[in-house]
């Protein structure tokens, strides 16, 4: 349970997806409310609040989310060269698409900066 009670989390993909970031906050959160009392049985239930996220509309994603393509594997994933550091969920072997995954590869890039600029003694220093 959370700070504001129960939460459901849904999922909308495709071009569903883009319709909804159309409609306005209370047109999803009827339609949900629809939803959740045809499921249920229960027609009084109604959801107090709705959080969604608009990505179709973030100009960094467009909607998009990561996945291992055909014909590339997680060796390519794990073998990143140093000069391109690149964290978040796409870089990481099993937990691509995930916030998970995003948090451990920043930790991993983190971790291989700090290798790599640490001498013996742990003065910062360039080893290019």
């Amino acid at each position: 349970m959370s700070l504001f009670g129960h939460v459901l989390c849904g999922w909308i993909a495709g071009h569903e997806s883009e319709y909804m970031e159309t409609l306005t906050e209370f047109e999803v959160l009827q339609a949900v409310t629809q939803l959740i009392r045809r499921f249920t049985g229960n027609p009084t239930i109604a959801p107090k609040k709705l959080l969604r996220s608009q990505w179709f509309h973030e100009p960094y994603t467009y909607g998009s989310y990561t996945y291992v393509a055909k014909g590339c594997s997680g060796y390519g994933i794990d073998n990143l060269p140093l000069q391109m550091m690149f964290a978040g969920e796409a870089t990481h072997r099993s937990f691509f698409s995930t916030v998970h995954g995003a948090l451990i590869t920043g930790w991993r890039e983190a971790d291989r900066l700090h290798t790599h600029y640490t001498t013996l003694s742990g003065q910062m220093i360039s080893k290019l």
